[in-house]
């Protein structure tokens, strides 16, 4: 007779718990940590008190000290931490419980050593971003760097592997030239006249005063999609519930543009893109599409783009770090003002696109390739594949149903360098390198205290990224999805680029970054981010003349005539 095999039940040798604090009169953080289950519950208390009030571990737990769950009853403390799964619930991934410490228990100077490892912490998450942003490549188009030259997202051998018959599956299949095109094409109304509808988004200040305002317009129907959106996730936040929504539509998408009214990609109802929405959808049932425009603009961009929802920005020319501000302030909260009613517009979420995008596609993993060890040269581990529906909706919403997204404060894309189907994961966190399509979580932003930098002409995304994780924030990068985006020679950025700025010494300088009365406005704080930005560019332009240098030299000498 067979033996039936029993699978065993094996349990984890650590419990994660989040640890709350009740003590009058003062506030404590979730303190979320993993004991062994032999632990007690005594220890919890000890470690909690070291953590959060500097006490150290030696010392006795005071009386009166109790531990609660979260139907109120006492826990005992000197049970195992391992015996507490069955009372305890879990709550973002943690058991939680509570720590109810007596008030005339706290000590005089509270947390001398908690302070410390907190200034710890953030020194560690300073310097980590510091390393990251020194191995990050900027873009040669803004900074005096050939690319050609430094060897960034190129492949030595790329001729070979096109003789050899490598990219067969994949090269010239996807019509890059077509998919832009139909993104430059606007949308024809189905009738000759467009009932329109605006209204004015006030943002204030900590002191609630005006800090500026900004207008939305558009088709009706797009406008009452977009208040609708808004009372969506304003539902969410009241109720505290889950936004299943949030699987399958995107969060709305903001495309700052300047210049280039008839060659922005801003068609995002192709059928590569979103598609088109059903005449018959409930309001708030398809992604917001805003285009931002600058106010001297939105007549040209409004006559090449008549059925498109536009944000009208309350100021011309100020770079695009101020045209991202603006779109993170008004959708972090704005209010529509009639009279002495306010109407809350807020979003928890939002995209922050460039209007060069022309294709998502799919990186799936090649089976027979082999296994590399770490010191290999990169080697093409996938390939590229795109179908005929709407990718930017398919990748997108892979970010979204992401397990890690609602720990992530900015969320992006792989950009597809020529080395994209090199990469080895297909999700990487804390990275730096998150740029031209980004998620922001306005939450997570608005308690780091991070914003974009509004008068920075350059490097705006970076920077945004430096700061978050300078600050112990997190990012989620997407690399089983790439993009590609066309490089235009008008509108943008144009004014920001190395040859308009029409510099001869081969050397990025600080007011190329932000205008010299915008930096002096600046916080102490503010100012050492440009400085470190600023320095970083210089360094990589420092290789650059290192590397020519040498050649130059050679054959300077070699041109000598012997003596």
């Amino acid at each position: 007779m067979a033996k039936t095999s029993r699978k065993k039940k094996i349990s984890a040798p650590v419990t994660l718990l989040a640890v709350s604090a009740a003590v009058p009169g003062r506030n404590f953080p979730v303190w979320k940590v993993a004991f062994k289950n032999q632990r007690s519950v005594r220890d919890v208390i000890r470690c909690w008190a070291n953590y959060c009030l500097g006490i150290d571990t030696a010392d006795e737990v005071p009386e009166g000290t109790r531990v609660l769950a979260d139907a109120g009853q006492d826990v005992d403390l000197a049970s195992s931490v391992g015996s507490l799964r069955k009372q305890l619930k879990v709550r973002q991934g943690a058991f939680s419980l509570t720590v109810a410490w007596p008030r005339d228990a706290l000590p005089d100077v509270v947390a001398s050593a908690a302070a410390k490892r907190r200034a710890a912490d953030r020194s560690a998450a300073q310097s980590s971003a510091r390393g990251k942003l020194r191995r990050l490549h900027p873009s040669a188009r803004y900074c005096h760097v050939d690319r050609r030259v430094m060897g960034w997202g190129s492949s030595s051998t790329h001729q070979d592997k096109i003789r050899a018959g490598t990219y067969s599956d994949t090269r010239g299949h996807y019509p890059e030239a077509q998919l832009a095109e139909a993104m430059r094409t606007s949308p024809k109304p189905a009738e000759d006249a467009v009932e329109m509808k605006s209204e004015v988004l006030t943002v204030f200040d900590s002191a609630d005063k005006v800090l500026f305002s900004a207008r939305i317009t558009g088709p009706r129907r797009l406008v009452e999609n977009w208040e609708a959106t808004c009372k969506h996730f304003e539902g969410i936040k009241q109720e505290k519930r889950m936004d299943k929504q949030a699987c399958s539509v995107p969060f709305p998408v903001f495309i700052p543009t300047r210049g280039r009214p008839e060659k922005a990609h801003l068609n995002w109802e192709a059928s590569h893109v979103f598609g088109t929405p059903k005449d018959d959808a409930a309001l708030g049932s398809w992604p917001v599409v805003c285009a931002v425009v600058e106010p001297e603009e939105e007549e040209e961009y409004r006559r090449a783009w008549p059925l498109l929802l536009l944000l009208v920005l309350p100021e011309s020319g100020r770079g695009p770090g101020f045209a991202r501000w603006v779109v993170q302030q008004v959708c972090t909260k704005s209010y529509v003002c009639s009279g002495d009613v306010q109407s809350l517009r807020r979003v928890s979420r939002v995209w922050i696109v460039d209007d060069t995008l022309t294709m998502f596609y799919r990186l799936a993993l090649i089976e027979e390739h082999s296994e590399l060890g770490r010191l290999s040269r990169p080697k093409r581990l996938k390939r590229r594949d795109a179908d005929d529906g709407p990718m930017f909706l398919q990748a997108m919403l892979a970010v979204q149903q992401h397990p890690f997204l609602p720990r992530a404060t900015v969320a992006g894309f792989l950009r597809d360098d020529g080395t994209a189907v090199c990469k080895r994961n297909d999700w990487k966190q804390d990275e730096m390198a998150l740029y031209k399509v980004v998620l922001l979580n306005l939450h997570e932003l608005w308690q780091l205290n991070v914003e974009y930098m509004r008068d920075l002409q350059m490097y705006e995304d970076i920077c945004l990224n430096h700061d978050v994780l300078s600050k112990g924030g997190r990012t989620l990068k997407c690399q089983c999805f790439g993009f590609r985006a066309v490089h235009t020679k008008k509108g943008g950025c144009l004014q920001q680029r190395k040859h308009s700025r029409g510099e001869k010494s081969g050397e990025t300088r600080l007011k190329d970054l932000v205008r010299s009365s915008a930096f002096a406005a600046l916080s102490k704080e503010r100012q050492q981010a440009v400085r470190e930005l600023l320095q970083w560019v210089r360094d990589k332009e420092k290789q650059f003349q290192s590397k020519t240098k040498v050649p130059a030299e050679s054959s300077a000498a070699g041109s000598e005539p012997a003596q």
